[in-house]
């Protein structure tokens, strides 16, 4: 785990990786364990500078305590002037009423 923070009353426990390689299944599960593994309440956030593959998200499944960022979703947001906030209270609800971990920035904000 890389760090954490406190946002709208939610605290994120973050991992970050910044490898060529695209996160896939494995990585993903690993974090929501080490999540598990804290308060009930903790959220995640995995940022991956190179993306996470299609079939990693698809096997990690619907359900669980965090949200994905990658690297052109920091690039959208700093092109847009999007606070960092919003597009996580944004990714949060988008994963909430879909229970998908991953969505595009650039999708979440036309």
């Amino acid at each position: 785990m890389d760090g954490s923070f406190e946002l709208e009353g939610e605290i994120y426990l973050v991992e970050a990786k910044w490898h060529a390689a695209k996160i896939g299944v494995a990585e993903l599960f690993t974090f929501q364990g080490k999540i598990d593994q804290k308060a009930a309440w903790a959220r995640g956030l995995f940022i991956s500078d190179s993306g996470f593959t299609e079939e990693g998200l698809h096997a990690f499944g619907r359900g669980k305590r965090l949200v994905c960022m990658d690297g052109l979703d920091l690039s959208d947001a700093l092109d847009k002037a999007l606070p960092i906030n919003h597009v996580i209270s944004r990714k949060v609800r988008h994963a909430a009423e879909t229970g998908h971990a991953f969505s595009r920035v650039r999708d979440l904000f036309p």
